[in-house]
């Protein structure tokens, strides 16, 4: 379902809203009439963020793995707005490492808070979605579509919260709920800028230009926002990233066959863990008690 859609008025709650894409989106809905409301896990750059919106828009301190924090927030919403038309599933971490060198606690706590805490807000909010018909949009990112060494936790937990969104689409379409899911490459925000790291810097400058380049965040948000006006199903930042999607599988083949890449993510890997002394102190780009 790809009609137009009017945003003035309508309540959007957006997850991870603190900062980055969350509180851009949020800024960009709001500059075009709707109500927002923003979660996340930082109290004090939401009450700011909502203090500078005004009147419509408010903010609630949830933690996306804490369903109770998601009930109590949404029903917050509800009743301060009504109700809910749309929802900006977008709260997620990242962490660097191989599957062998990875603490397994940073591998779990990003997939728990990607995947499950997708699912969580998603099931706290969805009945006042299908009540008033509206628009779901998940922020699945490129890694959804294409395998990463050094990420493969990261990858996985963005290609559930993929399978959730298209699985979903079918669920509610009868409802007169369009559901879409956003594949981000890198954006300027802060979890890309943490993931690049002393100990990715070499593999990061070997990429490609084209695989490489950071959108600016006030492009991305635009086009996220512009998603929410269409209903669109597929949005892709950079728009040119759309023609990879139907390329996927034989991108991920044609990788599998080389090792270099492989050497490259292990040694960064291995050298941040000899670096730190201990593989629980691999950096993580989740801020302190941050959702975004």
């Amino acid at each position: 379902m790809s009609k137009g859609w009017s945003i003035a008025d309508k309540v959007i709650l957006v997850t991870g809203a603190a900062r980055g894409i969350g509180a851009a989106v949020a800024r960009g809905l709001h500059e075009r009439g709707a109500r927002v409301a923003l979660v996340g896990l930082e109290p004090d750059l939401l009450r700011k963020a909502a203090d500078e919106l005004g009147s419509r828009a408010m903010w609630a301190e949830a933690d996306v793995t804490d369903s109770a924090a998601l009930e109590r927030a949404v029903a917050a919403v509800v009743k301060r707005f009504g109700g809910i038309d749309g929802l900006f599933l977008n709260a997620g971490i990242g962490t660097f490492g191989t599957c062998a060198t990875i603490d397994p606690r940073h591998f779990e706590r990003v997939i728990e808070v990607n995947f499950l805490g997708t699912w969580r807000a998603l099931r706290a909010a969805l009945p006042h979605v299908i009540e008033r018909k509206g628009y779901i949009l998940f922020n699945a990112s490129m890694a959804a579509a294409l395998a990463v060494p050094g990420l493969a936790h990261y990858c996985a937990s963005k290609a559930a919260v993929e399978a959730l969104g298209d699985s979903l689409r079918i669920e509610t379409r009868h409802q007169g709920v369009s559901v879409g899911v956003a594949y981000l490459s890198w954006i300027d925000t802060d979890l890309v800028q943490a993931a690049q790291t002393d100990g990715l810097k070499q593999l990061w400058d070997r990429l490609p230009r084209a695989l490489k380049s950071k959108t600016p965040l006030p492009v991305a948000a635009a086009e996220l926002v512009r998603a929410f006006e269409r209903r669109a199903e597929r949005v892709t930042v950079p728009r040119a990233l759309g023609a990879i999607l139907p390329l996927r599988w034989a991108i991920t083949m044609l990788s599998s066959k080389t090792s270099f890449i492989g050497e490259q993510v292990e040694r960064a890997a291995v050298d941040l863990v000899r670096k730190s002394g201990d593989a629980s102190k691999v950096p993580t780009s989740e801020p302190p008690r941050a959702g975004a």
